[in-house]
């Protein structure tokens, strides 16, 4: 003890490198009997780089990132937000993009995951959205394969379906500078005051977001990965909120359409008939949902045909005028909530499923756990 004093080192309980390979050169040959399949080796190895990640940003995201079946946990994606709140933005997804060059689909996946909940927590802004939109071509993953198992594989293709949703999110927010999938409340504010071209515009970007998230559903798949059901959870839940954004917006340049001059009003036209097909397929999601989730089943009931067909006769009629059947219809199409979203999915922590873990964890005790340095006031995870 007095020659420790005179060296004049004092134990701190801090990691270090040599403190970390001494443990890993201890545990290693005990190790060995458990490396008989690839899996278990990936799982050692990025189990090793959390343990060797020094920089609580990288250990972070190297642990949410994990080999674990399931969601990211809800611990290392809470302190990531709370560390954006720091200015940490670029540092941190700077370190997601690592991690979506790994060969593991779970991985992959889970690193989309994080990168979604990330851009749902990080304050709104117009550099934030041209920050994002340089690195969109991170998220160009259609070629990527992991054949490791028949769920490897399944996982895969859910990364190059899931891939091409960010990518697209990403253009949306560069274009219409607005996040509608966050919050139903202020989608529908923002609806309400821009200007009708600029929803002409912005119907159309969510169009597109909506079409490339409906190839994110696998019901009918007979091998399906438990980490791409916790994927789809967040899709939906972008899914639900952008239908009713788009719902509100169609049926606010609807409002005045028999007054509209009818160059406008075929515009409008062509929009509502690709809104109705919207919600044929948005109505196809929520029956998948309702199958891998567990959630209620809605049925979406598009107005009458007769509607449409007014809308077309307004435009092939000199002088056409709505009847007042017309007019009451259009009346009714306004004042008809479009779903009742409130609570349909909830907090992604409570969606969670338990992950069964091995009874012995050697690499958990080897290096322990991330600290739980989150705030108390840091709350669940975003709606």
């Amino acid at each position: 003890r007095g020659q420790v004093g005179r060296m004049s080192h004092e134990y701190t309980g801090a990691p270090t490198f040599s403190g970390a390979m001494h443990k890993l050169n201890k545990e290693v040959t005990r190790a060995g009997q458990k490396l008989s399949s690839d899996d278990t080796f990936r799982g050692f190895m990025d189990k090793a780089q959390g343990a060797m990640a020094f920089e609580p940003l990288k250990k972070a995201v190297v642990k949410a990132t994990s080999l674990e079946h399931g969601p990211p946990k809800e611990k290392h994606v809470q302190f990531l937000m709370h560390e954006m709140r720091d200015a940490n933005i670029r540092d941190i997804f700077e370190e997601v993009f690592l991690r979506l060059h790994n060969k593991d689909a779970t991985i992959v996946l889970k690193s989309i995951m994080v990168f979604h909940r990330l851009l749902g927590g990080a304050p709104p802004s117009y550099k934030l959205f041209d920050r994002i939109y340089a690195s969109r071509g991170e998220f160009r993953l259609s070629r990527f394969l992991d054949e490791t198992t028949h769920e490897s594989m399944q996982a895969s293709r859910m990364v190059q379906s899931y891939a091409m949703f960010m990518e697209e999110k990403i253009e949306m927010h560069h274009d219409v500078r607005f996040p509608y999938e966050r919050n139903t409340e202020d989608a529908a504010r923002h609806v309400a005051d821009i200007s009708p071209e600029q929803l002409m515009q912005d119907v159309k970007s969510i169009m597109s977001l909506l079409d490339v998230g409906y190839k994110c559903s696998f019901r009918e798949v007979s091998t399906v990965h438990p980490t791409s059901i916790a994927a789809f959870s967040l899709i939906f839940k972008d899914m639900r909120i952008l239908y009713h954004a788009l719902n509100k917006g169609v049926l606010r340049l609807l409002e005045n359409y028999f007054e509209m001059p009818k160059m406008v009003a075929s515009k409008i036209l062509a929009l509502y008939k690709n809104f109705l097909d919207h919600a044929k397929k948005v109505s196809k999601m929520f029956d998948d949902a309702h199958e891998l989730l567990g959630q209620e089943k809605i049925d979406l009931n598009p107005p009458p045909e007769s509607f449409l067909e007014a809308l077309v006769a307004y435009l092939d009629q000199e002088d056409y005028q709505p009847s007042q059947t017309v007019r009451q219809t259009q009346d009714d199409v306004q004042n008809v909530p479009v779903i009742q979203l409130a609570d349909l999915i909830g907090d992604m922590a409570a969606q969670e499923e338990p992950v069964l873990k091995p009874t012995q964890d050697f690499m958990d005790s080897l290096f322990g756990d991330l600290p739980d340095s989150t705030p108390a006031t840091v709350t669940a995870a975003p709606a």
